[in-house]
């Protein structure tokens, strides 16, 4: 007949292989990828700050507001600026600034099929550059989006490539949590012991970052997963919207 120590040691057991598979699990779902996910979130975080890399670089995407209280200017004198200034282009899209420091842009496009972005001070009208339409915040962001590869008959592959991420990543995440014990102390009574030795350093370190990141990846892993449904879906001409699938060009366009 077992004692209760067997019996005991028999159901830990279990616990302890379970404990070592999804261990096993959470280390293997970043390891094969995380090189990709690094350049994925590093060119996201450059994306994020891509406009305010531009005002510092180029001193025509800057629109300080002037000394007394100015109104801005309304689209309809935005427009008369614009075709005053390329009468022979068609206006694509005017963006107004999110900020007061920033010009506002006019996208355009000319007979010859080429494009340009207009800087244009939102408070005098003074046409104060102009770039090319694939300029860096479009270059970054393409290159985080979809690899900068192309569209052709659907979806970039980059697109999917990107996204797809997302599944390791909220896996990760997910057996993560299991392995870690209890991992809300981690919020109230964080830990990070340097007194021995280097193992045990990094070991605090990673977990300490990853319970601080949690709301990060979770919001990352979902809104990616989001992108890699709306593409398979959009690919397979399926759409919850009365108005029926975005044809590619109205969603690159969207993109840009």
């Amino acid at each position: 007949m077992p004692t209760s120590t067997s019996t005991k040691s028999m159901t830990e057991k279990p616990r302890a292989n379970r404990a070592k598979i999804w261990f096993l699990v959470h280390s293997w779902m970043a390891m094969p990828i995380w090189a990709f996910v690094f350049f994925i979130c590093l060119t996201g975080t450059i994306a994020t700050v891509s406009q305010e890399i531009v005002w510092l670089a180029d001193p025509a995407s800057r629109a300080n507001p002037p000394a007394q209280a100015g109104n801005l200017l309304s689209f309809d004198e935005i427009v008369a600026v614009v075709n005053e200034g390329h009468p022979e282009a068609i206006i694509q899209s005017i963006s107004r600034p999110v900020k007061s420091q920033f010009a506002l842009t006019a996208r355009i496009s000319y007979p010859d099929t080429t494009t340009r972005t207009l800087y244009i001070n939102p408070y005098t009208g003074v046409i104060q550059g102009e770039s090319s339409r694939f300029d860096f915040r479009q270059f970054v962001r393409g290159l985080h989006g979809w690899l900068l590869m192309p569209w052709t008959n659907g979806y970039s592959w980059g697109w999917y490539l990107v996204s797809i991420t997302a599944v390791p990543m909220l896996i990760s995440l997910v057996t993560g949590l299991v392995v870690y014990k209890r991992f809300w102390r981690g919020f109230l009574s964080p830990r990070l012991r340097f007194n021995v030795n280097a193992r045990v350093f990094w070991g605090d370190f990673h977990r300490l970052a990853g319970i601080w990141s949690i709301p990060f990846i979770a919001i990352i892993s979902i809104t990616s997963i989001w992108f890699l449904l709306q593409g398979i879906l959009q690919d397979n001409q399926v759409s919850f919207s009365t108005a029926g699938p975005l044809s590619m060009s109205t969603g690159l366009m969207s993109r840009n």
